[in-house]
């Protein structure tokens, strides 16, 4: 039996990697490893004025399950964390590392209602710098006032308990433009949220069309199911995972 690929997990704007908890439980029950880590722009007392730490730290995660080993990756990116993928990533795919020589490396990207942006975009960009009425910004953070946002296809008091755990997020990250696409090098799979009030189906599909005609590698899948599908289709999101790690299911 071959190997399992190493997971890292990438959360989205004001989410920590214990919004992965639920979903996590169940990877590594299957026998999978994983990581996270909460980026630099998510309740920094002293938040970063561009994308730079957010990148480092998911670099360090992904060369680390690397690792001397040589080991299979596969990065899954939430939300904004599809950014920090794009651009962490750079260099790091499987092919281009045993071109260098190297063992290992990121095999695929699984994106859950994530951002997949060119390089030298920005968030604000992809969503034509509209100020949605569910965020209070407060320089030099922004924070997220509204439950069911993120979670609304859970029951109300669940959705409430994931919500007190969100943080701030630094403003700068919605303005500071991508330094990468690794997208453009490594395969692609994308979770299509068609429930999600966040970040609307019809923009995940335009980002997806945007892969296409970049002539990159993306496989998707739609899901009815809000922004957070680790914690209200958890089932069906393991099942997608494992899909994406390459594993028959």
């Amino acid at each position: 039996m071959s190997k399992k690929p190493e997971l890292v997990l990438i959360p989205g704007a004001w989410h920590t990697p214990s919004h992965f908890n639920p979903l996590i439980t169940k990877l590594r029950a299957l026998g999978y490893t994983t990581d996270s880590a909460q980026l630099a722009s998510v309740g920094n007392p002293d938040p970063p004025a561009d994308l730079t730490e957010d990148i480092a730290i998911v670099r360090a995660l992904v060369l680390n399950a690397i690792g001397d080993s040589g080991n299979d990756v596969v990065v899954l990116a939430h939300s904004w964390g599809g950014i920090i993928a794009g651009c962490a990533l750079v260099g790091l795919g499987k092919k281009e590392r045993e071109a260098q020589g190297l063992g290992g490396g990121v095999v695929r990207t699984g994106y859950m209602a994530a951002y997949i942006l060119d390089e030298g975009t920005c968030l604000q960009d992809a969503i034509h710098h509209f100020i949605p009425e569910w965020v209070d910004v407060q320089e030099p953070y922004v924070y997220a006032k509204v439950a069911k946002i993120f979670y609304g296809d859970l029951p109300e008091d669940e959705g409430q308990y994931w919500f007190e755990q969100i943080k701030s997020q630094a403003v700068a990250s919605f303005y500071a433009p991508a330094t990468g696409a690794a997208w453009k090098e490594i395969p692609t799979s994308y979770l299509l949220c068609e429930d999600d009030e966040c970040v609307p189906p019809q923009v995940q599909e335009g980002m997806v069309n945007g892969v296409k005609e970049a002539a990159g590698e993306i496989e998707v899948t739609r899901l009815k199911s809000g922004h957070s599908p680790f914690l209200s289709r958890v089932e069906e999101t393991v099942v997608w995972v494992q899909r994406v790690a390459g594993d028959a299911v």
